[in-house]
């Protein structure tokens, strides 16, 4: 939960809702076949025993013996810690600590291709990956964002908290066996009719999960155990009122506060996820994400693309060392940050290089705009009062190019510029033949 469970034998959660307005777009009747944990599922899928499971991501193991619908859900994955642990921000920094995974995820093939150095312990389910945890047997666990709040608010797991991004977000499709898959049109069809107001209405039903049922259930039977001893005696009866609204008042606080904690944990995992910590500009892995969506809009207007380099920025840090180092690139961020359009997206690439996209602007326009950021630069007083120069790569887009060949004839155009002597803007053979310093 929330994405699915069987209760008193019956598919439940927010998969059986999506499950259900598919079923009855496509006019048919699917019949439930019971699982005991995600690993049997996936091997019925395998050995043909059922035909279709609707809420799993795709990978490179499940496209051997399944086709997939569109995304049509998306929710983060991140990294959960004990309170005493330190913020990672992602998989980067996880070192020797050792990684709980449940068996079975596309995490655990991520993982294996990507980050085959963390050492992992294999877990049945999310719960027990936390619960893993909570008795120290893990410093780290990796799932969903939804399921892990409910589950720490069902266990009172209060020592946990969100510790980093944890890899790729999910996107849930509906997966159908290979036999089937001429009817995944119809299901995208089925899954396009489904409203923005439907998808909000199931996500609100299903993510405030089930402690306050829990409780209820509880309260229920503890007051109609109180109220038989009452009739022998009341006096005793008032006083356990007394003690447990004081405890469930206590509870509801922690209840709170944690929920709060989660909301401000979030907030900064979005930010942390799409940001360079230390410039606060766009990071690379949220540039890469816009530049693949610009790849699959065939309506994408005109583009260019800018890289540029801190001129012999290593001089700096070995002359005045990182934290002067680290300064000037703050500051370049905010020059950046001046200079480019509200609509074009600046981002650091890596070290001392960062990159823009200029949407809707041809070579002219981002040659104009690295003019601006060259003066700019050259008119600051960076820490220390350093002179700082920059170097520039430009390439425009062109027609159905993909958005990496563009990118290599910028990287280009960098080098080019920087062999040339550096300070000065370079472009890409092809767009123009001219140089200029």
């Amino acid at each position: 939960m929330p994405y699915e469970a069987l209760r008193e034998g019956l598919h439940s959660g927010m998969s059986s809702e999506y499950l259900t307005l598919v079923a009855q777009q496509l006019g048919i009747k699917m019949e439930l076949v019971p699982t005991n944990s995600w690993q049997q599922t996936l091997q019925k899928l395998r050995d043909g025993d059922c035909e279709l499971s609707p809420m799993l991501n795709r990978s490179q193991q499940r496209d051997q013996y399944l086709a997939f619908s569109q995304v049509y859900f998306y929710a983060p994955n991140v990294l959960v810690a004990r309170k005493d642990q330190p913020f990672l921000q992602n998989f980067e920094h996880v070192g020797r600590r050792v990684l709980a995974v449940p068996g079975g995820y596309r995490l655990q093939e991520y993982l294996n291709i990507y980050y085959p150095s963390i050492e992992t312990l294999n877990v049945a389910s999310e719960r027990d990956g936390l619960q893993a945890v909570a008795d120290g047997q893990a410093d780290l666990f990796v799932g969903s964002l939804y399921s892990i709040n409910a589950y720490i608010q069902q266990d009172a797991l209060a020592d946990l908290k969100i510790a980093g991004w944890g890899g790729p977000q999910d996107e849930l499709r509906i997966g159908v066996i290979h036999k089937y898959a001429y009817l995944l049109p119809e299901i995208n069809q089925a899954l396009s009719t489904v409203t923005e107001r439907q998808h909000l209405d199931i996500q609100n039903r299903w993510n405030n999960l089930r402690i306050v049922e829990n409780s209820n259930v509880r309260l229920a039977w503890q007051i109609g155990l109180v109220t038989l001893t009452a009739i022998l005696l009341l006096v005793a009866w008032n006083l356990w009122i007394r003690r447990y609204n004081l405890k469930l008042a206590e509870q509801n606080r922690q209840l709170v506060k944690l929920r709060h904690e989660l909301e401000a944990s979030n907030k900064e995992l979005q930010f942390l996820s799409d940001h360079d910590p230390l410039t606060k500009l766009h990071n690379r892995h949220f540039f890469n994400h816009c530049i693949d969506q610009d790849n699959r809009d065939p309506t994408q207007q005109q583009s260019s693309l800018i890289l540029l380099d801190i001129d012999h920025f290593k001089a700096v840090n070995d002359g005045y060392g990182h934290q002067v180092g680290d300064q000037i690139l703050q500051e370049l961020a905010q020059i950046l940050r001046q200079c480019v359009r509200e609509h074009d997206l600046a981002a650091r690439w890596g070290g001392e290089e960062f990159v823009i996209l200029c949407h809707n602007a041809d070579i002219e326009d981002a040659v104009a705009l690295a003019r601006r950021i060259a003066d700019k630069v050259e008119e600051t007083s960076f820490s220390r009062n350093l002179a700082i120069s920059c170097s520039f790569g430009i390439a425009e887009v062109r027609q159905h190019e993909p958005m990496q060949h563009c990118f290599e004839r910028a990287d280009k155009a960098l080098y080019e510029a920087k062999s040339l002597g550096r300070n000065r803007i370079s472009i890409s053979k092809g767009d123009t033949s001219d140089n200029m310093g």
